[in-house]
């Protein structure tokens, strides 16, 4: 923004500063060789020898003491073998579910949501045990599944379709979590029960 006038301009110097280049030597200057680092040997030399009697080393060794164990750890698996026994599981849970008779307490995910959707409707305790029944759960594992899991459900009034000006029709509706409206029966007075 504004002219090229009134930005600062960048100087550059026209020679190197006296400090660049003291550490790295000119073409004709000799270079001092480096002292040889001790390298891996299959037996001991004179430098490993002075090399082991570092007296920090051997300082900070001692101050950092014994290595502690921790016997109670557990093994590593890899992610990879974790998803796998999750995919197996999943699978075999699927297969089960399927099966012409499947385990008690076990269904694939559509016939869930039909007894969940078919439980909001239920009216009476007795009606819900037997829908619980013909579904092959158990009438507390059903409740406390449906504590967390619901089917979907549109609030009543919530649906608004509006046309953009480009012509298309957008809907939308509110969600709502609905559970069944169940009457607890109750004895007659003087019925005797």
């Amino acid at each position: 923004m504004g002219s090229a006038s009134s930005k600062a301009t960048r100087k550059l110097p026209k020679a190197p500063p006296a400090w660049a280049g003291a550490r790295t030597p000119s073409a004709g200057e000799n270079v001092p060789p480096r002292p040889a680092m001790p390298g891996a040997s299959e037996t001991k030399t004179e430098a490993i020898e002075q090399d082991s009697k570092d007296p920090h080393l051997l300082a900070n060794l001692s101050k950092l003491g014994q290595v502690r164990v921790d016997h109670h750890m557990q093994a590593v698996k890899p992610a990879a073998d974790q998803a796998q026994r999750l995919f197996q599981t999943r699978l075999r849970s699927e297969d089960e579910a399927r099966s012409a008779r499947p385990p008690r307490n076990h269904l694939v995910a559509a016939s869930l949501m039909d007894l969940l959707e078919e439980r909001k409707y239920v009216a009476t305790p007795q009606k819900l045990e037997e829908l619980a029944k013909q579904y092959g759960m158990d009438l507390d594992k059903l409740e406390r599944l449906a504590r967390y899991v619901n089917s979907v459900s549109v609030h009543p009034g919530s649906v608004k379709r509006t046309v953009n000006d480009d012509g298309t029709e957008e809907t939308t509706m509110l969600a709502s979590w609905v559970n069944p409206e169940i009457k607890e029966e109750r004895p007659l007075v003087g019925s005797g029960h």
